[in-house]
């Protein structure tokens, strides 16, 4: 290894004795960083996947200039035959040199460090992925240097050397795009994906980039760089031996149809991988074993799903990657879960309906096809092929597939989840593992939800038009329609009420949820409390103030509307209370108005970006606790603070817990002061960090205690109305409850849950709520196992430009100052050393 180590030497002392390797380190971290920078700080997110995205292409431009002069440059300047005399064998050159080259391109990735410095400083990256990242650039690196030193040493001409290096890396870069793979396989069926296998390396370096080590990948890049090391190798060691030429092309082809063949057996199969994500969310969920373990009967699961054949480019592994998620969670359940495969073709299905059209119409023939029935009975009850993009003569077009699977549990009817694709493939082990969770129980829980809707005004020439058309005219609007919804997908038995003598509490239920309550009265606010105190869950979004936003001749004319929700008189019993102040925060999110809904008058297409549109990132929940420890993002529209009373929460033996909180610069509207455009402005002095949801669990004592139970109010007349009738009798007393811990969810806003505004993250705020309070933590946890934006805290203008100026340039200025340090050490050595040696020295 000594010699090894001698030309290592040699080599790293070429690049960073002349200007060139400082050029090229500049080049490239000027480059990298700043695509990253450029569009950083529009959306701050602290993730370096859009970093590691480019590098690929980066790659293919700068590791051939990195090689090209490895070999090339030996035989231009004649000194190839003299390298050779030397008593070093041919791998030991060939690895010295790969080694300094290896070196060369780790220090150069080492001055992008700038990068994850400040995403740790400014907000909370997932570190692991990043070295796992790191590490899969390395990885490639090598694989590309490994193929620069091999066509190296064919040439004397370096610009050659570069040009046909690059246009491998790129051809391999291409071929691994779904892109290309999807173009060939238009002219030829299955070469695009065929070649994506053999060649392609976008698949091994992006589990990489996710934060995922398959030992699959190494082995694909650890096996490809030594392939072609080998073969530099074995074109140094025969050069001019007699059929050289000949013994090395055979050696070559042997090389690469092992490389290929080791490709192709790899490509579909995993040798065990390593998940250095911060929340592990490519591996198993713990929560998800102890559900599976709970199963006292087998779960039977098929995947129907179309043969890979017939598959779109860029989804002939789909099939692969659902089988090897079903074989983890087969795996840690014991054997509880089992699964098969059943592929079905949409054509024959088509044909099944058909068949079995004409077999109604003739009783007497013989049945049509097997496979084709089958297909027809799948149909039947709920698998359904789906349209997906697919590219076909130079243009998108739509395919029919099938990709769902069907989960039977003992005599119930079988389950189907629908439309399994690469990108849900992250949710596929909550949607499996909920289902299986909810067929095993006993009965559905049933979720009590109260939720107002609202009169819609309609004009009167619409009005006429529904009427020709023979239209029930609606009368009302459902704003929360979609959780109602989305609780219905999540087998949920939900009972909507409206918490009135007409529409009260149903007998049993294991979940109260109160949306945007409004003026509750004695009697509701005793229900509520009744539900709390009996060891009910309670979900209250409570929202304080509506906003209004008209366009002036002026400008944008803002005002508030008071809510009233009538739920502090309960609250504070407890120990707390809803804000009845007005909640701005500099964390603030444009809405661009794309209808109608409340406040948004004459701004259709509108962007409105005020600090009482809050977004609420990642490092502002609770991350020790289910509900919100998986959570990207909340837009927090509208919404107040929650105010803590410690002291009465102590003395009722109640323990509440902020989830979420506003930033430290929040600043609150006092109630009732006249509200100006100062309003808006940050104030020197902020008021954050303030509360904006809180989890309190504990026994709720009987706030009621020696009153009696309230009657429901009376509606007074109208004029000209007859009094109604009198409600019926409530002589009997109420039934005695037994107490028992109850947990309560309190949100300062409802605003964000209506169908006009509901994000993806409010949605999962929601679920997670109802999940966490009336099944558990486990399935919160289980639906938390997939990636999370893990957005940053808007920075303010001077932090903003403090990291631009370190990004764009103090790695440069340190490897420029480095440089001209080396060339002013060495001039001053090569001047003493001349003075040293001079005749007048003599």
């Amino acid at each position: 290894m000594k010699n090894v180590g001698t030309i290592m030497r040699r080599e790293l002392a070429a690049y960073f004795t002349s200007p060139i390797g400082y050029i090229f380190m500049i080049v490239f971290v000027t480059i990298s960083v700043g695509l990253f920078i450029t569009s950083f700080f529009t959306f701050p997110v602290a993730d370096m996947r859009p970093f590691f995205s480019n590098l690929p292409a980066l790659f293919c431009v700068f590791v051939p200039a990195v090689t090209m002069r490895i070999w090339a440059e030996e035989r231009k300047e004649n000194t190839w035959e003299m390298l050779l005399t030397f008593p070093m064998k041919a791998w030991e050159l060939v690895i010295g040199k790969f080694c300094a080259t290896l070196v060369f391109l780790a220090l150069t990735l080492c001055t992008t460090v700038t990068v994850p410095v400040m995403l740790v400083s400014l907000g909370n990256p997932d570190v692991g992925a990043m070295a796992s990242a790191y590490l899969g650039t390395v990885f490639l690196g090598a694989f590309f240097l490994a193929i620069g030193i091999f066509f190296s040493g064919f040439f004397k001409d370096q610009i050659l050397a570069f040009v046909v290096t690059l246009l491998t890396c790129f051809s391999l870069f291409l071929l691994g795009t779904n892109f290309i793979a999807a173009y060939l396989d238009d002219y030829v069926s299955g070469m695009g994906g065929l070649l994506s296998d053999l060649l392609g390396f976008s698949d091994h370096f992006g589990a990489f980039a996710r934060g995922v080590i398959e030992l699959s990948d190494i082995v694909y890049f650890v096996g490809w760089t030594a392939l072609f090391l080998y073969l530099n190798v074995v074109y140094i060691d025969r050069r001019n031996r007699a059929g050289s030429r000949l013994m090395f092309a055979g050696t070559m082809a042997l090389c690469l149809g092992i490389g290929f063949f080791a490709n192709w057996f790899i490509s579909d199969i995993s040798l065990g991988r390593f998940d250095l994500t911060e929340d592990k969310i490519y591996t198993v969920s713990p929560a998800s074993k102890r559900i599976l373990a709970a199963v006292d009967t087998p779960v039977q699961v098929k995947l129907y799903i179309t043969p890979r054949g017939d598959m779109p480019t860029g989804l002939t592994n789909l099939q692969q990657e659902i089988s090897d998620k079903l074989d983890e969670l087969s795996v840690i359940s014991g054997g509880k879960l089992k699964y098969e495969v059943i592929n079905l073709r949409v054509e024959e299905a088509i044909a099944g309906v058909k068949a079995e059209e004409e077999a109604a119409k003739k009783p007497d023939e013989a049945p049509a096809d097997k496979a084709e029935v089958l297909e027809k009975r799948l149909l039947d009850k709920g698998v359904e092929p789906f349209a997906v993009q697919a590219m076909s003569q130079d243009q998108m077009t739509s395919k029919l597939i099938y990709a769902s699977l069907g989960v039977a549990y003992k005599d119930k009817k079988e389950e189907i989840l629908p439309q399994i694709l690469p990108q849900t493939l992250p949710e596929l082990e909550y949607r499996l593992v909920s289902l299986i969770y909810k067929l095993t129980r006993v009965k559905k829980p049933i979720v009590a939800l109260v939720a107002p809707k609202e009169a819609v005004n309609i004009p009167p020439e619409l009005r006429r038009l529904y009427e020709q058309i023979g239209q029930q005219i609606p009368e009302s609007d459902d704003p929360y329609e979609m959780l109602q919804r989305m609780l219905d997908i999540e087998r949920y038995e939900v009972q909507r009420v409206e918490l009135t003598q007409e529409s009260p509490l149903p007998a049993e239920y294991e979940t109260l949820v109160v949306i945007n309550p409004r003026a509750l009265n004695e009697r509701q606010r005793w229900e509520i409390a009744r539900a709390l105190q009996s060891g009910k869950s309670v979900v209250m979004a409570v929202q304080t103030y509506e906003w209004n936003y008209e366009p002036t001749a002026q400008g944008l004319s803002v005002t508030s509307r008071e809510e009233n929700p009538g739920v502090n008189e309960l609250l504070e019993s407890y120990g707390l209370k809803v804000s009845e102040d007005i909640l701005m925060d500099v964390n603030q999110v444009p809405m661009t108005i794309n209808g109608g809904g409340n406040g948004l008058q004459g701004l259709m297409g509108q962007q409105v970006n005020l600090p009482i549109q809050i977004l609420v990132n990642h490092s502002m929940m609770d991350p020790d606790t289910s509900i919100t420890s998986r959570l990207s993002e909340v837009f927090y529209l509208w919404g107040t603070a929650i105010e803590l009373n410690k002291e009465k929460l102590s003395q009722n033996g109640l323990e509440a817990k902020a989830l979420m909180s506003s930033t430290a610069d929040a600043w609150v509207w006092p109630k009732g002061q006249q509200l100006t455009s100062e309003a808006f402005e940050p104030p020197t002095e902020r008021d954050g960090p303030l509360p904006l949801m809180v989890l309190a669990k504990g026994q709720f004592p009987d706030v009621f205690t020696g009153k009696e139970r309230p009657a429901w109010p009376v509606a007074e007349p109208q004029p000209g109305q007859f009094p109604p009738p009198p409600p019926p009798s409530e002589d009997a007393p109420a039934a005695a409850i037994k107490p028992a811990p109850g947990k309560l969810v309190l949100i300062g806003g409802s605003e964000m849950f209506r169908k006009d505004f509901l994000q993806s993250g409010n949605l999962d705020l929601f679920m997670n709520s109802v999940d966490a309070v009336t099944l558990g933590d486990d399935l919160v946890n289980v639906r938390g196992r997939k990636p999370i934006d893990r957005i940053i805290n808007r920075p303010r203008i001077g932090v903003q430009q403090t990291w631009k100026v370190v990004n764009y340039g103090l790695a440069t200025l340190i490897i420029a100052i480095i440089g001209v340090g080396v060339a002013v050490a060495r001039r001053r050595s090569r001047d003493a050393y001349t003075m040293a040696h001079s005749p007048a020295r003599r």
